[in-house]
């Protein structure tokens, strides 16, 4: 009689969530690599010819794997119906999807997330935000970080 192995449901969550996440990545990938091509010269491009449009796109595509990974890992932030204003614990809906663009050390990543915001209490709130440790405006902390390193220097 041979070893049975035991899988639990955990595991196999798991390894369908990663196995989804990499086929978007995969795809993300692909529509970067289609750009890449279209920007290379047809016939036997130099290492600069080749070089050049790879820097020029690479935040374009660091920026896009990390947008894929965060719509992938966040759903119930991005879909979250309805949440309490946290001044008053009133019940607000979402306005939404709101748009916000981001920029960080890996690229811009375009974020769509639901939005509540109430008049009364003049608070406005993004589930996603909060779960992504964003800060307000659009640079966020790593390129601040780097900002002042490079100007301390």
């Amino acid at each position: 009689m041979g070893c049975a192995e035991v899988i639990s449901l955990d595991e196999v969550r798991a390894r369908t969530h990663w196995t989804t996440l990499r086929q978007r990545l995969h795809e993300r990938f692909d529509r970067w690599l289609d750009q890449l091509e279209s920007e290379l010269p047809e016939v036997e491009p130099t290492l600069g010819q080749v070089s050049e449009p790879i820097w020029a796109l690479r935040q374009h595509l660091t920026g896009s794997l990390a947008e894929t990974i965060v719509h992938h890992t966040h759903p119930e932030a991005q879909s979250r119906q309805p949440m309490p204003c946290p001044t008053c614990a009133r019940l607000l809906t979402a306005r939404g999807p709101v748009c916000r663009r981001v920029d960080t050390m890996g690229g811009a990543v375009e974020l769509a997330r639901p939005y509540f915001y109430w008049r009364v209490c003049r608070e406005g709130t993004s589930p996603l935000d909060d779960a992504l440790h964003l800060r307000a405006g659009r640079i966020q902390l790593d390129v601040q970080r780097a900002v002042a390193d490079v100007v301390t220097e």
